[in-house]
């Protein structure tokens, strides 16, 4: 189970967001690690295990794609995902309602968006708010694993 407000998202929701944020390259050789299973396992806080069921669901609704690539590291090519145009709408609306919710930071109240990025990804700064919607320095979650 994912505490703080990551908990509040379905795991097709958070992989649609993770997506987002991670773009397939336009190189058609490699692709960064964080777009396989493994690397979306880890991101979405959730067990490998249980990710095929939820991207072959996205898969069937046309927000998302599969092809091979090499990623780095790797001894074999492998499958890499990536959103379609209207994974693209679909994520993009949920990431705008996200970053209009309402929390509180350092006492005050006020929207995630106004949080700075600092290179951080829309899933690491969500991974920083607890379940009453406060805002911590430090993750109140961590990830599952590493990719």
């Amino acid at each position: 189970m994912v505490d703080g407000f990551l908990g509040t998202l379905t795991t097709e929701q958070r992989m649609l967001i993770h997506l987002f944020d991670n773009v397939l390259p336009s190189n058609q050789w490699e692709a960064p690690v964080s777009l396989t299973q493994a690397g979306i396992s880890a991101a979405v806080h959730v067990q490998r295990k249980h990710v095929p069921r939820t991207l072959k669901r996205l898969e069937r609704a046309d927000e998302i794609s599969v092809t091979n690539r090499h990623i780095p590291g790797a001894k074999q090519r492998r499958k890499v995902y990536f959103l379609t145009p209207s994974g693209k709408e679909r994520a993009e609306r949920i990431v705008k309602h996200v970053l209009k919710t309402k929390i509180e930071i350092n006492g005050v109240n006020n929207e995630i968006s106004s949080l700075p990025k600092n290179g951080r990804r829309v899933l690491e700064i969500l991974a920083h708010i607890d379940e009453k919607m406060i805002y911590h320095e430090n993750p109140v979650i961590s990830s599952i694993s590493e990719p």
